[in-house]
């Protein structure tokens, strides 16, 4: 008997699923294997609301797919090596020797893991739990470790020193993934240097505290106020001298025309640096204070640039400035602005792999399909290969040795860790030194299609899970997550990763901003928890859709995703009532009833094809349209007179429970507590997660169609008893109808309450 629908009915069930085992998933079954590759979340301690979108996404696919018969593969990892876990962690220990402070992050992420994943439950989300994996755990370095060493084998590994993206606060090499525009009210400087006939030549900069590192003043060739200066020199306002050099790539508009190369200021640097054979001046240091700049050396970055312009000023070398709208680069975890460096680094080729990484993304079905471009244009774009190597302590090592000589060896024992390393000799007779970077954590996270599918180890799994079925992520992380994984599991298999990959997009705060601590206008899953059912939470992610767009949040969506599980609720409650006292078979064949369940059978169809698509937010949407305006507001009207009058009640009765029983099987992915809840009570001992997926039955499209006409009927007279003053369960004297039959007729008398109905040419009604 169904009672009340509270926290503890979630509970409940959270518990029922765990005891039977329903989200297990079993390797050996002759059933259709369905797996997803779920992203391993950060290890932040907290769900945020882009976690509660998303993993909702794939839970509602993997409960779809179990109900539809599939044994569902359905793992979840944890992303435990980011920057922030050091920062928190450094922050409460302080520096500690390399393997204490790995110790002391693995203690911390732990922790964080333990809050996330009573979240997660809470949430109703159903991985097996017995495939959890950690990035921090030495299974996972030996696997990512041997996935390097493949690759290597395979040069497509290197180490070498170029310039490379720094980000001076974390004090790692960083790849261009990592980076975010940020904009910001900065100066541009028109500065005087001294042309080769001693008279002034003006460049202009945003950046005066590079000036030390100018190795070269650039023009436009076609620009006719400098091209008699081609191939003379310049000094700088500094005294150093330096080439005049004309390049296509200049920007005749900016500024004066004249640009000053410096090593480096940013990648246009780098290009003309190579293009052009200029000398190499690095005046940053890895910790961003200055070096190499006579009296700025030691000064951080932002004093040096103070002290410059004062003196520039002093000296009368600043010709003008004036305000100018910047876009600097930053680094994502940090939001630090980055620097060009040379240092020594690890690298993976992408550039000579970017036909092949475009052929195997092809290969894969995107949902929505334009979100291939976002990959496309990412590979198109790159310019250097990626860095993969960070110079921090908590993460992956990577498993090779260097020699001074250039010698590079990989490890032949995994996993391995730098401070229990062998000793190894190079082929020169030196003692080989053990690598101390560590990965990017992208490293660690483009191989979790590998990862769950057993490789490299159990063949057996590998072939019955890879390629995986499903790839779900957010949108923005196309270019970082999707792209690597491409090209990482690609390269190491052949194949492409995943045979589907749906994208959503992030979750905005209600006034259309992103959600961010500093605005204050987060919007904190725990506190939607304590105060909504999750199932409401659940359909309202649901409901949001709008795959690969970026949605703010609505509270009145999640208060109509209430109401309506309310009004699910009830209306079974009523039909329970209702309906106990039904047996037997029965035949329909008065119109509504036909009406009711062929419109039932629609929905089930309209549903069924939506989540076969994806399309949640049309799966719900259909579903709520129909039980709440055509059942609730129609149908459940329409039979109460021949429930109490016992007018062909059994049809009744069986309709009712039809419509129930079929709505709360369409639910289930979506809403399953409270679906399980009134399927256990009203239908049978089970979760819906061992019961199969409605099948359409047959649709009477006469009924459909003459049913309508009488529910227009019926609505005009509910709106005539409202301006008349009458309650609905009034009686209307008379009405002259147009366009029904006689049995419709007589459905309209009593439903409607009318004492007399005639036939005519327009509809009215008369008191």
């Amino acid at each position: 008997m169904l009672n009340k629908y509270d926290k503890d009915t979630e509970k409940k069930w959270q518990e029922y699923w765990k005891k039977h085992k329903l989200h297990e998933f079993n390797l050996d079954t002759k059933k259709e294997i369905y797996s997803i590759d779920t992203p391993p979340p950060f290890t932040s301690g907290e769900l945020h609301m882009g976690h509660v979108l998303s993993y909702s996404y794939f839970d509602f696919v993997a409960r779809y797919k179990r109900m539809k018969g599939f044994s569902v593969y359905y793992p979840q990892g944890w992303d435990t090596q980011g920057f922030p876990t050091e920062v928190a962690v450094e922050k409460k220990h302080g520096r500690l020797p390399p393997e204490k402070f790995r110790e002391k992050c693995v203690e911390w992420t732990k922790d964080m893991i333990s809050r996330m994943k009573e979240q997660m439950n809470e949430m109703g989300w159903s991985p097996d739990w017995r495939y959890e994996y950690r990035t921090m755990e030495p299974e996972y370095h030996k696997k990512v470790q041997h996935s390097l060493i493949e690759m290597y084998k395979q040069k497509l590994i290197y180490r070498g020193e170029y310039p490379v993206y720094w980000c001076t606060k974390c004090r790692s090499a960083i790849a261009k993934a990592e980076l975010d525009d940020f904009e910001k009210d900065g100066i541009i400087y028109d500065i005087k240097f001294t042309g080769p006939d001693g008279k002034d030549l003006i460049i202009a900069t945003t950046r005066p505290e590079l000036i030390p590192a100018c190795v070269a003043v650039v023009f436009h060739p076609e620009d006719k106020r400098y091209k008699h200066l081609e191939g003379k020199k310049a000094i700088t306002s500094l005294g150093n001298e330096v080439k005049i050099i004309a390049d296509k790539d200049v920007d005749k508009e900016f500024g004066t025309g004249l640009v000053q190369v410096c090593t480096f200021g940013d990648k246009m640097d780098v290009v003309w640096m190579h293009r052009h054979k200029l000398p190499m001046k690095m005046v940053i240091t890895p910790d961003g204070r200055m070096q190499n700049a006579g009296e700025l050396s030691g000064l951080k970055v932002d004093e040096a640039k103070k002290k410059i312009i004062e003196g520039l000023e002093k000296e009368g070398n600043i010709v003008k400035k004036q305000p100018l709208k910047q876009t600097v680069k930053v680094h994502d975890r940090c939001k630090t602005p980055i620097e060009l460096l040379t240092s020594m680094q690890w690298f993976a080729d992408i550039k000579t792999t970017g036909k092949r990484i475009k052929e195997l993304a092809h290969k894969i079905k995107w949902h929505p399909e334009f979100g291939i471009s976002y990959l496309i244009d990412w590979v198109e774009g790159a310019e250097w290969d990626w860095v993969i190597s960070r110079q921090r302590v908590f993460g992956t090592p990577l498993p090779f040795y260097y020699c001074e000589c250039g010698e590079v060896k990989p490890s032949d024992e995994l996993p391995f860790y730098p401070e229990k390393a062998k000793e190894m000799r190079c082929k020169c007779g030196k003692k080989m030194i053990p690598e101390t970077s560590t990965c990017d954590c992208w490293v660690d996270s483009s191989i979790t299609p590998l990862i769950i599918s057993g490789w490299p180890d159990n063949k057996k799994m590998f072939d019955k899970v890879y390629p995986v079925s499903l790839r779900p992520q957010g949108v923005e992380i196309v270019r970082t997550w999707a792209f690597y994984t491409v090209y990482r599991s690609g390269m190491l298999t052949g194949k492409a990763p995943f045979e589907n990959i749906l994208l959503n997009g992030n979750v905005l705060a209600p006034d259309g901003k992103k959600m961010s601590k500093s605005i204050g206008n987060i919007i904190s899953p725990k506190s939607l928890q304590d105060q909504y059912p999750v199932d409401s939470i659940r359909q309202w992610a649901a409901m949001s859709g709008a795959m690969a767009k970026d949605r703010p949040f609505s509270y009145e969506d999640i208060k109509y995703a209430k109401s309506f599980l309310n009004k699910v609720w009830n209306a079974a409650k009523f039909v329970e009532l209702s309906t106990q006292d039904l047996s037997g078979k029965v035949k329909l064949k008065r119109k509504t009833d036909l009406w009711i369940t062929s419109r039932m059978n629609q929905v089930i169809k309209e549903v069924t094809d939506a989540m076969e698509k994806f399309e949640f937010h049309n799966a719900i949407g259909k579903l709520q349209q129909f039980f709440w305006n055509e059942f609730c507001d129609h149908y459940l009207e329409y039979v109460k007179y021949r429930t109490y009058a016992n007018i062909d009640k059994k049809e009744a009765q069986y309709c009712l429970r039809y419509v129930i029983e079929n709505s709360v099987k369409l639910l289930a992915p979506i809403s399953p507590h409270i679906a399980d809840e009134i399927y256990y009570e009203m239908f049978e001992k089970k979760s819906l997660q061992q019961v199969e997926w409605p099948k359409e039955g047959e649709i009477n499209e006469n009924a459909i169609q003459e049913v309508e006409k009488l529910k227009e009927v019926i609505s005009q007279a509910r709106q005539f008893k409202s301006s008349n003053k009458l309650s609905q369960a009034g009686e209307i004297s008379e009405a002259t109808i147009v366009d029904l039959d006689d049995e419709l007729i007589e459905e309209l008398r009593n439903i409607s309450k009318i004492k007399e109905v005639k036939k005519g040419k327009e509809l009215g009604f008369k008191v």
